[in-house]
């Protein structure tokens, strides 16, 4: 019994070394998820604010551009606030930046005030 269990010794680390890249891989795409995710609440509430601040006379495109987070700030590409309708784009953040086309995957928020 004790040969048998010397023989063995090692084996969880090497089990532990085979499966630590898929506990990377599945952690990065979680995070990634949770990235998206982040971003359609963050561009979804940015258009809301400026379509509540057009609403009541104010500037729409300022009200979007702060109520976004600081890095998505430097992200924008679109604010289109035309009456109580607003627009908002965004660049997609990117855990791994180059892996894809990020000029590309953009986040868009819409939002009107009913009537």
């Amino acid at each position: 019994m004790i040969a048998r269990l010397r023989d063995e010794s090692g084996q969880a680390s090497a089990e532990l070394m085979g499966m630590i890249w898929w506990l990377v891989l599945v952690t990065v795409i979680v995070w990634q998820i949770c990235l998206v995710a982040w971003t359609y609440t963050q561009v979804s509430n940015a258009a809301r604010t400026a379509s509540r601040v057009e609403g009541r006379g104010g500037d729409g495109e300022k009200a979007a551009k702060n109520a976004l987070s600081k890095p998505l700030q430097k992200t924008i590409q679109k604010i289109d606030v035309n009456g109580e309708k607003a627009v908002v784009k965004v660049k997609m953040p990117l855990l791994i930046p180059g892996l894809l086309d990020s000029d590309q995957l953009l986040a868009t928020g819409r939002a009107e005030l009913p009537a």
